[in-house]
């Protein structure tokens, strides 16, 4: 079931954000089960949606390789959608 991700990260800043992006996007765009990953500075910290195929494929990624590169703890809300549209 292809599910929506939702984290907030406080206290991360642009710089903090673009640096990790820059060194995991690349990997991110070949996970099996990865479709969209977007962020915005909201709040004074950080918000991203990702969307993926399962929530096991979008845990073993986070897990893996986002989870240790954040500056506090983060546990990422999950919604099942209900449908997918794309081009």
């Amino acid at each position: 079931m292809t599910i929506l991700t939702y984290s907030t990260v406080p206290g991360m800043t642009r710089e903090q954000y673009e640096g990790t992006a820059a060194a995991l996007t690349d990997k991110l765009k070949t996970t099996p089960g990865f479709i969209a990953h977007y962020a915005w500075e909201q709040d004074g910290g950080l918000r991203v949606v990702e969307v993926w195929e399962s929530a096991e494929q979008h845990d073993g990624w986070f897990n893996d390789s986002v989870k240790p590169n954040l500056p506090v703890e983060v546990t990422p809300e999950k919604h099942e959608l209900m449908n997918k549209v794309t081009p």
